[in-house]
């Protein structure tokens, strides 16, 4: 095999019992030609970062000896070994490389093709070397881009099965427990086959949080692991909007943001149980938003189906409580100031007597026993 070129993915995973974090590095490499340069790709959210580095014949001959040195080509077609699955609490590597021959085929290299200790051995010399030839220091050129939903559909990433899917949201407010967060989660049952685990979340401000579990019979995954693999959902996590443009041309909301996180079982590809990747406001403004409409359909038709609920109560929350009562706030948020100076302004005067405190109160629209200023249910001030 004559190679003319290579790519390596370095991915760290971290796992703990709330979230799974994974970030992948790649790097790609001619051995030939005349621009001649590492070129370093790192992706998130919020954008790519493409950056150059030297790259020159002497540094070519250490790749060559490497790929030599472990017999790599060899490992070529082989079965892989499964990878050992990350527990919560701990962290892993995945390395992938990628040979590319003058015939125009690729092959791809898991490091689990070999004996373990050989693989993990190979591919932290790869990774060593890489990490040493892109240091800062070295750097060429460096390039921030924002890639469309057009562009990183071409992006090429593996994943496993989808296990879990979700819609996410949040609202902000300036008053008092106007701060709402909403989940509603759907994931599989490993041993119950067909049927689906639904969990709705809410926190309002300080007020306690609100779940209810219910289990319902669905075939909901079956549907959205189509829309993924022909959608290429995974990659739509690295589209994002260059804050350059101007702010009339892309509406945001910044009082409210919502998102749908899919999940997938990579335990056959990094050892990860549980990787997400998201389908957030940017993917939607750039083409995807009846992909999210038809998600979104899927998963509230499911949280229906299952009768999952939480009642919300109707007592208003952005009403302020008693001056001085333990454990609460006044009023809206930030503005504790001008409650010091309407306190200051309420303070009677030192030549007039202090009113007797009052004591429960009964609103006209029926609540009885109240202590705060205004009504909770209907706003009205104390009678």
């Amino acid at each position: 095999m004559n190679i003319t070129g290579i790519n390596f993915k370095h991915t760290r995973i971290n796992i703990s019992e709330e979230y799974t974090f994974d970030h992948t590095t790649e790097w790609d490499m001619p051995f030939g030609g005349e621009d001649l340069v590492i070129t370093k790709i790192t992706r998130d959210e919020t954008d790519t970062k493409i950056c150059k580095y030297p790259l020159d014949q002497g540094i070519i001959s250490q790749f060559k000896g490497l790929i030599a040195k472990f017999g790599i080509t060899d490992w070529c077609g082989k079965t892989p070994a499964p990878p050992k699955i990350i527990e919560p609490g701990k962290s892993g590597i995945a390395c992938i490389l990628t040979l590319r021959s003058d015939d125009g085929t690729e092959s791809e290299i898991t490091f689990r093709e070999a004996p373990e200790d050989t693989g993990k051995k190979a591919s932290a010399e790869f990774s060593l070397l890489l990490f040493e030839l892109t240091k800062d220091d070295k750097k060429l050129s460096e390039e921030v881009i924002y890639p469309t939903l057009k562009e990183c559909r071409n992006i090429k990433e593996k994943h496993g099965p989808v296990i879990a899917v979700e819609t996410s949201s949040f609202e902000s407010g300036m008053m008092y427990n106007s701060n709402i967060w909403r989940r509603q989660t759907i994931r599989k049952i490993p041993d119950k086959e067909g049927i689906v685990r639904v969990t709705l979340y809410r926190k309002q401000g300080d007020l306690p949080e609100q779940t209810d579990i219910k289990e319902v019979e669905s075939d909901i995954f079956t549907v959205i692991q189509e829309i993924s693999d022909k959608e290429n959902i995974p990659v739509w996590h690295y589209a994002s909007i260059d804050p350059s443009i101007p702010p009339e041309y892309v509406v945001m909301d910044y009082s409210a943001s919502s998102r749908i996180n899919v999940y997938y079982d990579d335990s056959l590809i990094t050892g990860a149980p549980k990787i997400k990747r998201t389908i957030g406001e940017s993917a939607c403004k750039m083409g995807g938003k009846e992909v999210d409409k038809k998600l979104s359909e899927l998963i509230n038709e499911c949280v229906s189906q299952s009768g999952a609920k939480i009642e919300v109560s109707n007592v208003n929350p952005f009403l302020a409580p008693v001056e001085g009562t333990p454990g609460t706030m006044t009023g809206f948020m930030g503005m504790g100031i001008f409650q010091a100076m309407n306190t200051a302004q309420q303070k009677p005067a030192d030549n007039m007597p202090s009113p007797e405190p009052a004591g429960p109160w009964n609103c006209k629209c029926g609540q009885t026993g109240l202590t705060s200023k205004f009504c909770p249910e209907c706003g009205n001030p104390r009678c």
